[in-house]
């Protein structure tokens, strides 16, 4: 027995793999160069032009366009709105939902290993004693990404992960400015609600006159009768501001996430129009408006798609490794050794389909020609919102001017006509028409200057303008190092 000859082992198998493992990993293909923002605007938009055609350039975007109203109430309802509204809640855990997902697809590119361990026992009728067998087995799997369809797959998920942020961070910047306008909204609620109650008191007034006047046989019953219905239809007015009122508020509860018990209520005054706001230049847009930044995160992804349903048409591999104890009664008995060892290396080819994987690559071409054509018609809504916003800033201005005008002559004619309907010059009918005149010029000035604050938070959502000192697209880096957008409040990466 001393002089047995001991059998050689093979050297192939743990060799081999290694010297394939390395030569995958160090052979890697590069992945494509996406198209560049320049290419992609080039690809969608009309020649941009180097300033707005709504206003003369000036300074560059600020941030922080919330504290240039100095309304505290107004600071305090949109800081509870980004607390609480459950809308933005649900949106920052998408982002989270695609931060995972994208953990989870980069996963691909490394090595799976796993434990396998288990006791059994047997008995059969003939014997009283249990026969046991137990295993312990770790395993390791790995597919090299040759040829960049995983690394592919992973910098889609990554682009996806961060269009959802950009996404949340123009969701957040669109609360903020819906709430701000829906503030503004109450107090002009308010204001009307007021106009009308100053209506039903001026009509009850002038009710009294005309008494007066008929019990002085100065007027007839006509008077009194168009009197009696004016006062009613302004009373009319009162009950419909009144509800308005209501309303106005029950949305901006539920914008903060309360319960709409139309119980909120903004101050009954209007804040000063803040001063002029820097515009910036239109092709600065394309990286400070979120929602644009999106739209180019999406083209990348959807390029990422079409990369990798290309590299889907070449052959995988992938490598194995096996190893463990085996404790069995039956290996004991033929004194074979418990322990083993085996290594895979494994090669797949797809060679008929049934025409899918070329399937897959035409969709993902499509879905790219349509996020270009997205991405183009983002850019130019939003070029559009603030040439709009821009051109309202003047017209605004013009137009609040004019009515302020237009309510002082209006007033003053409605003195004088009460005057000479006292002293029976003019009828009942013209006080009456020039009353409410002056009530239409009035409730018009209210809504011209909340549509100038509107119009105003409009713009600043419109140009891209972070409502705090957090810029709207900022440029967070995950562990590796490399800079990649956040949303402003975004869940970061752990």
């Amino acid at each position: 027995m001393s002089n047995r000859v001991r059998e050689k082992r093979p050297f192939f198998p743990l060799s081999a793999v290694a010297a394939a493992w390395l030569a995958m990993v160090l052979l890697g293909c590069p992945l494509s160069k996406p198209p560049s923002r320049s290419d992609i605007v080039d690809q969608t938009l009309p020649p941009v032009p180097p300033g707005w055609t709504s206003s003369d350039p000036t300074g560059g975007v600020v941030d922080g366009w919330l504290a240039s109203f100095r309304d505290p109430g107004l600071d305090a309802i949109v800081a509870e709105a980004l607390a609480h509204n459950l809308d933005l809640r649900s949106a920052a855990a998408m982002v989270e939902v695609a931060r995972q997902t994208a953990i989870v697809v980069g996963s691909r590119l490394k090595p799976q290993v796993g434990l396998d361990i288990g006791v059994s026992g047997t008995r059969d009728d003939g014997h009283d004693s249990w026969f046991t067998s137990s295993n312990g087995l770790a395993g390791a799997s790995w597919e090299p990404d040759v040829w960049g369809r995983l690394r592919a797959q992973r910098a889609e998920a990554e682009a996806d992960y961060e269009t959802a942020a950009l996404d949340y961070a123009y969701a957040r910047q669109s609360l903020a400015a819906m709430t701000a306008k829906a503030w503004y909204d109450n107090t002009e609620a308010i204001q009307l609600e007021a106009l009308a109650a100053q209506s039903v008191r001026i009509h009850a007034n002038l009710l009294d006159l005309v008494v007066a006047r008929r019990k002085a046989g100065k007027v007839g019953d006509l008077d009194l009768a168009e009197a009696k219905g004016n006062l009613n239809a302004a009373r009319s007015e009162l009950v419909r501001a009144q509800g308005v009122v209501k309303q106005a508020s029950r949305l901006l509860e539920t914008l903060v996430g309360r319960y709409p018990a139309a119980e909120l209520r903004a101050h009954a005054d209007f804040v000063p129009v803040p001063p002029p706001v820097q515009a910036g230049l239109p092709a600065s847009l394309l990286e400070r408006r979120p929602d644009v930044a999106a739209a180019e995160k999406s083209v990348l992804a959807a390029f990422r798609k079409e990369e990798s349903a290309k590299l889907a048409l070449l052959p995988r591999f992938s490598l194995g490794l096996t190893g463990g104890k085996l404790s069995d009664g039956v290996l004991s008995l033929l004194r074979l050794n418990p322990w083993m060892f085996n290594a895979q290396l494994g090669m797949s080819i797809p060679i008929y389909t049934g025409g899918a994987l070329r399937a897959e690559i035409e969709i993902a071409t499509l879905e790219q020609q349509a996020a270009v054509s997205t991405y183009g018609n983002v850019a130019l809504v939003a070029f559009r919102e603030v040439e709009n916003g821009l051109t309202s800033e003047d017209l605004l201005a013009e137009r609040l001017r004019l009515d302020h005008a237009a309510l002082r002559d209006r007033t003053e004619a409605l003195r004088i006509a009460r005057v000479q309907y006292q002293a029976g010059r003019i009828s009942l009918l013209s006080v009456l028409q020039l009353q409410e005149a002056q009530l239409a010029s009035e409730a018009e000035v209210i809504k011209l200057r909340s549509a100038q604050l509107a119009n105003r938070i409009d713009l600043h959502l419109a140009l891209g303008g972070s409502f705090d000192a957090q810029p709207a697209a900022d440029l967070d880096q995950d562990a590796s190092g490399e800079a990649r957008p956040r949303a402003s409040g975004a869940p970061r990466a752990s």
